[in-house]
This record gives C-alpha cells, structure tokens and sequence, in this order.
C-alpha cells in the first residue's frame, strides 16, 4: 500500500515541478485559471482518495498535516534545493518504514548509506557485486523467516489433514508424501511425462474453500505443466479413473501465495483423467 501512495505523491511531485518550469510573470490568461482550478480539483480528489484507501489499509495520513506540507512544496516548487531535500525525505520516509518493520540498525544503515550514496569505498572490502549477492541471500533468509511466522501453522495444519486422510480406508500413500483414494477406478492408458492430459478437477483448500475448477469441458496441459504434486499423480492414474488426493504443501506451491491459496497450504483435489493426448 505504502508503494502505491509513495508512487501517487511522486507522481504528484513531478507532475507540479513539470508544470511549473513554464511559469511566468506574463499578464494573467483566463484560461489558466480554468486550468488551475481543474487541475487543483481533480489532483485533489484523487489525492483524497489516496489517503482514504491508505487509511483503509491500516496506513492512516493526517489530511491536514498532509496539506500543510504539500502547500510548502508547492510554493517551494522553484527552489532546485528543496526538491532534492523533500525527494529525500520521501524516499527515506519509505525506507525507514521497512527498516522498522525488519528491526535493521537505522545508524549503521545510515552511515553504509552515505558511503554507497558518496562513492566511498573505504568502509567496506565488499565489491557492488559481493553486496549484492550477501543482499540477496539475507533479503531471501528474511523473507522467509516472515513466511514462517505468518503462514508456519499451514505446515503444521496441513500435515495433520493429510495424515488424518491417510488413515482412511482405501487410501493410498507415495514415498513422496501424497495420499490418494480412487474413487472411480479406470481402464485406459496411464499418462507419462512427455503426454498430454485432459482432466476434469475441483481443487479445495483443508478447510473446504474452492479455490479452482475445470468447467464444463476439461481442462488439456502437458503432465509437466502443473504442481510437482498432480505431475506425480497423473502418472498413477488411467483414462476414466477418478482420484481424490491430497498434495502435501512442499508438492503445490510451497511458500509461494497463489491467489487465495496462502504459502505453504496442503491442497486437497478431485481429479478425473479423462483422455491420455499423444
């Protein structure tokens, strides 16, 4: 949400220092005043909107500090200096903002800041490439630690579903981890990575939510085109079978989000092999 809102007041910002490089101290046109009251009004509004929808998403701005500053911006608009000075304070605004939320040391970021901003190499032995890569895999060891405390419950949650399903009658259970129970069994020929398939499916999240479903006629992709999990079930099945499976979450999408399935969900399918394409 900050992203969008810091996007809107750069865009803002640009577009009044764009506007106002042209101004001069020539007679007044009637036409501007037009101009400058639609351009005020309808930049307003939009702004206004802005703030509601942050406000919305748990990011509330004072309207009223927020019109104070940006009345100072815009009659500072000429001065060269106090556009770089507040393009700073935004910027640093947002990034202040993750460092928080990551609990980051705000001085030692500061003063690797200024020597990366300043060109000074005397701080570090790192190269920009060795940073980037330390960066990288500590953006990632982060993240994931997030993931973990957000959305760690699914693994646990999940693991007990799949487990409870197992120990149905007629459940079957890979070396993998997947658990399976033909409900309608089938005659025809069983699919291999290099085929295509056509299925009919419905897939549910544990709790019972439908998140997808073929419709009325089925859905054809090659048998390596999907989740490791329906790549190893398709191969297990025949032509008119019918399965219900459940696929572990290291098998479907794993940490990532994928429309409302969340990161590391155990899926829960029906899935019905309908033709083997060669």
């Amino acid at each position: 949400m900050k992203k969008l809102l810091y996007a809107a007041l750069a865009s803002a910002t640009m577009f009044g220092a764009i506007s106002c490089t042209g101004s001069s101290k020539t007679e007044k046109d009637p036409a501007n005043d037009s101009l400058a009251m639609a351009r005020g009004y309808v930049m307003g509004m939009q702004m206004g909107q802005q703030l509601m929808y942050s406000a919305m998403q748990g990011q509330a701005i004072d309207t009223a500090l927020f019109l104070q500053g940006f009345k100072e911006g815009i009659t500072k608009a000429a001065d060269s200096t106090k556009f770089s000075y507040y393009a700073g304070t935004i910027t640093g605004h947002q990034m202040g903002s993750s460092l928080v939320e990551d609990k980051i040391d705000q001085k030692l970021f500061l003063k690797y800041f200024e020597a990366g901003l300043m060109g000074d190499t005397t701080l570090t032995k790192w190269s920009m490439e060795d940073a980037m890569t330390y960066l990288n895999g500590a953006e990632q060891k982060l993240e994931e630690k997030k993931l973990e405390t957000k959305f760690g419950k699914n693994k646990t949650e999940g693991a007990e579903y799949l487990a409870k399903f197992a120990q149905e009658e007629g459940v079957q259970k890979t070396e993998s981890g997947i658990a399976y129970k033909v409900i309608t069994p089938g005659t025809g020929a069983t699919p291999t990575e290099k085929d295509r398939v056509k299925v009919h499916y419905v897939g549910t999240l544990i709790n019972g939510e439908e998140f997808d479903k073929s419709g009325e006629e089925p859905v054809e992709f090659g048998v390596t085109q999907v989740i490791s999990g329906w790549t190893e079930i398709l191969q297990l099945m025949k032509e008119g079978e019918k399965v219900k499976v459940v696929i572990p979450q290291e098998l479907a999408y794993g940490q990532r989000q994928t429309g409302n399935i969340d990161p590391f969900s155990t899926l829960v399918f029906e899935i019905t092999l309908v033709e083997v394409v060669k």
